[in-house]
């Protein structure tokens, strides 16, 4: 659950420069489900500029921010989808249940080390931000997963 919140937050700081960046992929509930390569940036990055009201100055640092860790959030996510690649081959073919394991826990291994990345941008990118417009940042993280988490209509899963 942490992870996951973590992984909201950073994607939502990620989109704020209104270029492509890497959402932190979804980890799997069984280890036959590989981890899913990471995903596109949110489709509506751009007007949270607007909502937040951030400065030309505000809007150069979070994009210095962002160029810092580019190279190595590109980097992860190409090990990430490369280990995927990888399991999916192994389970694919004839691997032991312990060579998946640990192909397994190297994924997850890949997808947490970029996630402590991506925070570490996400606390950069919060240092820019005031009071009031963190305030506002966290009001439109709950809407988002509100909206993305709708109540659970009849299945046996629990809501999140």
């Amino acid at each position: 659950m942490l992870l996951r919140h973590l992984s909201t937050v950073a994607i939502l700081m990620l989109s704020l420069t209104s270029t492509a960046a890497i959402a932190l992929p979804k980890l799997p509930e069984t280890i036959s489900q590989a981890p899913q390569p990471p995903n596109p940036p949110m489709q509506d990055g751009g007007q949270i500029f607007e909502k937040l009201n951030l400065t030309a100055d505000q809007k150069q640092k979070m994009q210095a921010i962002r160029n810092q860790y580019k190279d190595k959030i590109t980097q992860h996510r190409d090990a990430i989808v490369k280990a995927n690649q990888e399991l999916m081959s192994m389970i694919n073919g004839n691997a032991s249940d312990s060579q998946l394991r640990e192909k397994h826990r190297q994924v997850v291994a890949q997808a947490q080390q970029m996630g402590e990345l991506q925070f570490d941008m996400m606390l950069a990118m919060r240092q820019i931000l005031t009071p009031d417009q963190r305030r506002q940042l966290a009001q439109m993280m709950q809407e988002r997963r509100n909206n993305a988490n709708p109540p659970n209509r009849g299945g046996n899963r629990p809501q999140r």
